[in-house]
């Protein structure tokens, strides 16, 4: 007796059924998990007195009342302003020793932002 191979619509190989390059290319329009943040951050430790992290809490609500932000955000900001008051400020200060711990740096900044 011979066999007859009855091919049915529908039925088939899994090669016949399923288009290899038409799931890849599914596959790459919907990523899975979380969004990447629109800043890449480098996870660092900072180590705050109590008065600053009351500081930072307190800079956290009042901003966050306004807009979504976290506290890396605010220490980064932080950050900038520190820099960019040292160049255009204080490069002179720290060059010629007029800046020699960071009582002498708070001083300069407190003045600074006072006059």
């Amino acid at each position: 007796m011979t066999e007859k191979k009855i091919i049915r619509e529908g039925q088939g190989t899994f090669a016949q059924l399923y288009d290899v390059q038409e799931e890849l290319s599914r596959r790459n329009t919907k990523p899975l998990g979380r969004p990447p943040k629109k800043v890449q951050r480098k996870p660092t430790t900072v180590h705050l007195t109590k008065t600053e992290t009351r500081n930072l809490n307190k800079l956290h609500l009042l901003i966050g009342e306004q807009f979504s932000v976290n506290r890396s955000e605010l220490v980064g900001i932080a950050i900038d302003t520190l820099t960019l008051l040292l160049e255009e400020k204080g490069k002179n200060a720290v060059e010629i020793g007029q800046i020699r711990d960071i009582e002498t740096f708070r001083r300069f900044i407190f003045d600074f932002m006072k006059s």
